[in-house]
């Protein structure tokens, strides 16, 4: 890939300010130096280690972008108003409430797909564009509509995962997964791409807090595809959050579990809990391996900003954490191009800037459903060092333009 080590927005989208990507007849309004854009983030609830990394990197962004201005001799100034949406539907939705009270008409986020289908109704009502960085459910890709996704959706996860599978000799699969719109939409997508046998998957609703009846269930499928099978070519396809603690630790006390591969999701790679002694065991001992969204090689900028975010949060970040700091960068100058208290106008900035924006995460040009349209993915494996668990990256499912995609395990 062509190696691109300078930080393009600030040159590729200055270019556009003062021109807009709209023409009116009306009064050009008063301009404020004052830019102030939304975040809907897990802070807190089942998915908050990637809503803590999106935030220590949002207002490592707005820092960069504030410092960027002042060096211009400007006194433009951005602002991100971040609310806690606690993966939580209904909080997601009084959350974009209250932003849009604060006069808020660009959002980042919200994080999950199930967040993200709960506020769009009123998004679109109310005239607001949404950015989300970890929203990838394929019923969310809609031409047109006011959420735009800085990610692919998983219709490329699901290709992945079954690709993975089909790598590793696993003909048969059973899938354990939340009864949400990510949830289905994923373990969905994986089925349609897998060549061998999909078994009923057990699904669970996703404020269920005890797993005892969806663990032992799953323990009497693996024990009926492995009576007719290897036990190598048997496998479980995880689509969850955080409750994966509690399924791990159940999973523990039935000796069928431990004996067959599991296939984990961007739901819970490089979460940090899981590296608890407690389930790391279990995790080693099955091979779990979750892919994410991934960056693209060679950019020097992305190992920059990756580092200070480590910095800053005390571990490594999940890749959509990156794609947040790149986020706030594209809406700030959405913001400055559009006209105001007009989503039209905003959709068409954010179509067309995102088209020349590389940022940490590469080049964010999105498709006709107003989703990211490159991508690779990172599959992620939890080794065990001298009694310490550590996320290591296992392999690369990378798509070169016009190539088919390559997957490359790690030495």
């Amino acid at each position: 890939m062509k190696r691109i080590t300078g930080f393009l927005i600030a040159i590729l989208i200055l270019s556009t300010l003062g021109m807009g990507c709209t023409e009116s007849t009306e009064e050009p309004a008063t301009e404020s130096a004052d830019i102030t854009i939304g975040a809907l983030l897990p802070v807190t609830g089942d998915l908050d280690s990637i809503g803590v990394a999106s935030q220590t990197a949002l207002e490592l962004s707005s820092k960069d972008i504030n410092d960027y201005f002042s060096g211009l001799g400007s006194d433009k100034h951005v602002e991100v108003v971040i609310k806690d949406t606690e993966d939580n539907p209904a909080k997601a939705l009084e959350q974009l409430k209250a932003l849009d009270e604060m006069g808020i008409k660009i959002v980042i986020g919200p994080q999950s797909s199930n967040n993200a289908e709960a506020v769009l109704e009123y998004a679109e009502n109310n005239g607001i564009v949404l950015l989300s960085t970890a929203s990838t459910a394929p019923s969310l890709a809609v031409a047109d509509d006011n959420l735009f996704r800085l990610v692919p959706d998983d219709s490329n996860q699901g290709m992945v995962l079954a690709t993975m599978m089909k790598e590793e000799k696993v003909d048969t699969v059973i899938p354990i997964y939340r009864n949400d719109t990510w949830g289905n939409g994923l373990s969905e997508e994986t089925a349609k791409h897998f060549d061998g046998t999909v078994m009923e998957g057990i699904s669970y609703d996703s404020a269920t807090e005890d797993f005892s009846a969806e663990v032992k269930a799953l323990n009497e499928k693996v024990i009926s595809a492995t009576s007719d099978s290897n036990e190598d070519s048997v496998a479980v396809l995880l689509c969850s959050y955080e409750e994966v603690m509690e399924i791990f630790s159940l999973a523990e006390e039935y000796p069928a579990l431990s004996n067959v591969k599991w296939y984990g999701s961007d739901g819970v790679a490089l979460n940090e809990k899981l590296l608890e002694e407690e389930v790391a065991g279990f995790a080693v001992k099955t091979n779990l391996r979750a892919p994410i969204y991934g960056y693209e090689e060679e950019n020097d900028r992305y190992q920059v900003i990756e580092s200070r975010i480590e910095e800053e949060l005390g571990r490594a970040p999940e890749t959509y954490a990156l794609a947040a700091y790149d986020a706030l960068w594209l809406t700030t100058f959405v913001d400055l191009d559009a006209l105001p208290e007009n989503d039209e106008s905003t959709k068409l900035a954010m179509n067309t800037l995102s088209d020349t924006y590389f940022g940490v995460t590469g080049w964010t040009k999105l498709d006709e459903n107003g989703d990211r349209v490159h991508w690779d993915y990172d599959i992620w494996a939890i080794n065990e060092n001298d009694g310490n668990y550590e996320w290591k990256l296992d392999a690369r499912y990378q798509v070169d333009p016009g190539e088919e995609g390559k997957l490359m395990y790690v030495e």
